[in-house]
């Protein structure tokens, strides 16, 4: 029985041949619409239908949640998780073992975070902490704009688990799958990465979008899909057999 996600989807045929072009970059540009398509918009849908519907499946929060301070400037490494986004897209070209494994991880990335919208959908969780934020940022704040912003398109909503988490998790250790530690080079810049993602983690507490509850559970999914489900494919499809099955589907 084959892994979900483990077949390359049909559109990819047609630009498998030229993935030359666009400057080696056409395989990057679709991963990247599709995450787009695929991911984006059902996002924001789901949290803008849990903000009408207001219904809340439980309350995870603890007093640590309440009792974290909020800290403005972490918004900074929040956002960055746009960046991990088309990170994976652009590394993953070493070589065309390496472009079907990018094709195929995004897939799987993709489903997986099909997953978490139907959690979002059957027990979603408002996320009640925001009153530390209004009560500290006021009209004239250098930050005040910026977390207006961010709570104008996302509601309080899609909380567990955390895709802050998942995705930048998932990332992390497609990075690391492809580019192991093994020169000085490679270690630092893993190190950065590491520090990068984690302050990415703290973020999304101290910027009170997500409860302590978002961030475990995210963490655990994300560490299950990857030694259960994406390590596994990916090992496979760096195999000869695959490759030749891969460019069979490609010129069917």
């Amino acid at each position: 029985m084959k892994a979900l996600g483990s077949e390359p989807w049909w559109f990819w045929k047609h630009h498998w041949a030229k993935r030359s072009t666009w400057g080696k970059r056409r395989l990057t540009i679709l991963i990247i619409l599709m995450m787009g398509v695929f991911n984006a918009i059902p996002y924001t849908s789901i949290n803008h239908l849990s903000n009408f519907l207001q219904r809340t499946a439980f309350d995870p929060e603890i007093a640590f949640d309440t009792n974290l301070a909020f800290i403005p400037w972490m918004f900074i490494p929040y956002i960055t998780l746009y960046f991990y986004y088309p990170a994976a897209a652009f590394l993953g070209n070493k070589d065309d073992n390496m472009w079907r494994q990018n094709i195929i991880f995004h897939q799987m990335m993709t489903i997986s975070c099909w997953f978490v919208f139907a959690v979002f959908l059957l027990f979603p969780v408002e996320i009640d902490l925001r009153g530390p934020i209004q009560d500290q940022l006021q009209d004239g704040d250098f930050w005040h704009p910026f977390y207006a912003f961010m709570h104008s398109i996302d509601t309080p909503w899609n909380s567990w688990p955390s895709l802050h988490v998942v995705q930048s998790t998932q990332v992390v250790l497609i990075l690391r799958y492809w580019y192991p530690s093994d020169t000085p080079k490679v270690k630092m810049a893993q190190g950065i990465l590491l520090f990068a993602w984690a302050m990415l983690i703290l973020s999304t507490m101290f910027t009170k979008q997500h409860y302590l509850w978002d961030v475990v559970t995210g963490l655990l999914y994300a560490y299950l899909m990857w030694k259960f489900w994406m390590k596994p494919v990916l090992e496979r499809v760096a195999t000869d057999e695959y490759a030749a099955h891969f460019d069979a589907e490609m010129e069917s």
